[in-house]
């Protein structure tokens, strides 16, 4: 094989290395592009599910908000107030327990529409009366509207039936478009549904059920072709926002550019063949004189450059630009190494000038490294490096941290306490030997704060008691002067519950004070284990049926277990157990209390099913003032874990809660 042929094929096999990349960046940009679309698809169906949540957790508020707490549910002033306040709501009724109209109003064709409304059998009632929240759903166009149904549960056995004018979020739905047909379906689990935009098919039923069964993305086949799209559920509904785009229609410009692209290879295939038979000839030479270049590279000689005259003025230039890359390569490679060493300069700056103490030792507790403010808690002659004293420091503050409450060690720094945070972490790595790093926040003046907010508060229960006192009687004297019936009885007993939440947050904070102080003695009378869990929890039995909540007692194995106790004070623990647990556990969820014996004392548990506690809240929840949010009724004033605590302990025993599907709290008797 002649020269001129082997330069002919080198030059056009080398044309051809960059097609291969290229055909595969071919299919892969054909398969990106179409997860892209689906991916889009789904975006557009979740920023629709996201505002239909908006607009309906909106519809729900506006339920809970629309009566006083004081005022009858259902009454016609009630319902004609609730449709002047919110025009949206084009029908409003009343009903039953069992979905019978009570009163109804709004709109005469509306009126006209839905006449004596009976939900007996409707999905949407049943849903609701089952979760106890509202329910959405029913999407329908009447009279030119798009309306929807929605079932709230007013309480008192009683639950408001809506029909809603969505004309506004269709109008903001329907600029989703996908493409020229593609747009937003929304339907509910039924298989009810209305097109928000778009120009598709129209889907009985059984088509919407089967496309809500298929998962978050989708194909499927219609009466007018295959359709691609997403389905994104709606939050807190049964309901469902569907995007759906003609097959063929969303992958036309895909299926043209990657058309395109082939063709455009192929002409390049076929352009680089003539021009480097054209070319060939006359690149013999300086072909010959690379090849040499390359074998010299390949020899190891990196350093020699590669010759740039030649008889071609761009094959020179190409040699030329190809040597000052290799330069500015070097050069740059020369900046890097100086950037490094730079930013490590600041780096090392930047965390000896940190106002909180970094301390890195060994497992021995050597000094390895130490900013400025670890060297002043550890002394002057902390220096890294082998030194007994500085390692004893070291070794002790891993200690305190270790057996401290809460990560806060006491340390003694020039003849005043102090108080630090310290965060200790094993740091460890195959090609390295295990070091201990430690950081040392100071919260001196935190804990001093604290203290103050304390006193403060005991200074104001104190004071406030005696005038508090004086209230409660004159609303007593206030309570007789007014039937039960009459509304002044009402504002009467609003005052007396808000005194009493007052009073009772007043002698909580006297209490903690007490038990703090050690003023606070203890009452030890032997208590019978059973007896006692019986009756703390029967009285909370009548408020725990009026909720819908079961209430479980066990007291298995413990009818003759007997310990010493101040029942007063230990009761006040399982009450407030007790109560939290009512707030924290939906109806038709269940609370159990229990007590057995452990290690020579007394167990009790309260367990429920309601939300649980966070992993991370385990031990804040007993923090004075922490509070949880509640279900419903009052939150608290988060001071009954805390009393709780100072009780379990003074009885010498403890109270902790413990991670699960539910809300579990223990404590221990000695």
């Amino acid at each position: 094989m002649t020269l001129l042929n082997r330069l002919l094929l080198i030059v056009f096999g080398a044309g051809l290395i960059p097609l291969v990349p290229a055909t595969l960046f071919l299919f892969y940009f054909q398969s990106r592009a179409r997860q892209d679309i689906s991916n889009f698809q789904r975006n557009v169906a979740q920023m629709g599910s996201l505002m239909m949540e908006r607009e309906a957790q909106d519809l729900s508020r506006r339920f809970e908000r629309m009566w006083d707490s004081d005022a009858s549910y259902v009454s016609q002033a009630s319902l004609e107030k609730a449709l002047k306040k919110n025009p949206e709501f084009l029908f409003l009724a009343f009903t039953k327990a069992d979905g019978r109209e009570v009163l109804s109003g709004g709109a005469p064709e509306l009126k006209r529409y839905f006449g004596y409304v009976d939900l007996s059998g409707d999905a949407l009632f049943q849903g609701a009366a089952r979760t106890g929240r509202a329910a959405l759903g029913r999407f329908e166009t009447i009279y030119d509207m798009p309306v929807c149904r929605l079932v709230y549960p007013l309480g008192g056995g009683y639950y408001a039936f809506a029909a809603v004018n969505l004309r506004d979020l269709f109008v903001k739905l329907r600029t989703q478009k996908l493409g020229e047909t593609g747009g937003l379906l929304l339907a509910d689990a039924e298989g009810n549904a209305i097109a928000l935009s778009g120009s598709f098919e129209k889907f009985n039923g059984a088509e919407v059920r089967d496309i809500l069964k298929r998962g978050a993305v989708f194909e499927i086949s219609g009466r007018y072709g295959p359709y691609i799209g997403a389905a994104a559920p709606v939050r807190g509904f049964d309901l469902f926002m569907v995007a759906l785009e003609n097959k063929a229609e969303a992958f036309g410009g895909l299926n043209r550019i990657s058309w395109l692209t082939a063709f455009f290879l192929l002409a390049v295939v076929t352009v680089f063949y003539f021009s480097a038979l054209l070319f060939t000839r006359r690149l013999g030479v300086p072909v010959a004189a690379l090849m040499d270049g390359a074998l010299r590279v390949s020899s190891g000689e990196f350093k020699a450059p590669v010759p740039e005259t030649t008889e071609f003025t761009e094959l020179s230039a190409l040699l030329r630009a190809f040597n000052s890359m290799m330069r500015e390569v070097d050069r740059y490679h020369g900046i890097q190494v100086e950037k490094v060493f730079e930013e490590k300069q600041k780096l090392e700056l930047l965390v000896s000038l940190i106002h909180d103490a970094i301390v890195l030792s060994d497992m021995r507790g050597e000094l390895l490294y130490a900013n400025a403010a670890a060297r002043e808690i550890l002394g002057a002659d902390a220096a890294q490096g082998e030194n007994e004293a500085v390692r004893r420091r070291v070794a002790d503050l891993v200690y305190k941290s270790s057996a401290a409450k809460g990560g806060a060690v006491e340390l003694e720094r020039g003849g005043e306490k102090k108080y630090y945070r310290v965060s200790v972490q094993t740091l460890s790595a195959k090609t390295q030997n295990p070091a201990v790093f430690m950081v040392l926040r100071d919260i001196t003046l935190e804990r001093g704060m604290q203290k103050m907010k304390e006193d403060f508060f005991h200074s104001v229960a104190h004071d406030l008691r005696a005038p508090l006192l004086t209230m409660q009687g004159y609303i007593k004297l206030l309570e007789k002067e007014f039937p039960p019936e009459a509304r002044q009885s009402g504002y009467v007993r609003n005052v007396k519950d808000s005194s009493d939440r007052l009073f009772k947050l007043l002698e909580n904070i006297l209490d903690i004070s007490r038990m703090e102080a050690g003023q606070l003695k203890l009452d030890l009378q032997k208590v019978n284990a059973a007896e006692f869990l019986s009756s703390s929890a029967e009285s909370f039995r009548a408020i725990f049926e009026e909720k819908g909540v079961a209430l479980a007692v066990e007291t298995a194995g413990a009818e003759k277990l007997e310990f010493a106790a101040d029942s007063s004070l230990l009761r006040r623990v399982v009450e407030n157990l007790l109560s939290n647990a009512w707030k924290f556990t939906p109806a038709g969820g269940k609370v159990t209390a229990s007590v057995r014996a452990r290690n020579g004392g007394v167990l009790f548990s309260v367990a429920d099913t309601g939300p649980g506690i966070p992993g991370d809240q385990l031990e804040a929840v007993f923090d004075r003032y922490k509070r949880l949010k509640a279900g419903e009724g009052e939150a608290g004033f988060g001071l009954g874990l805390a009393i709780s605590r100072k009780i379990a302990e003074l009885h010498g025993g403890s109270i902790w809660a413990e991670a699960g599907p539910g809300g579990v709290f223990k404590f221990s008797v000695k």
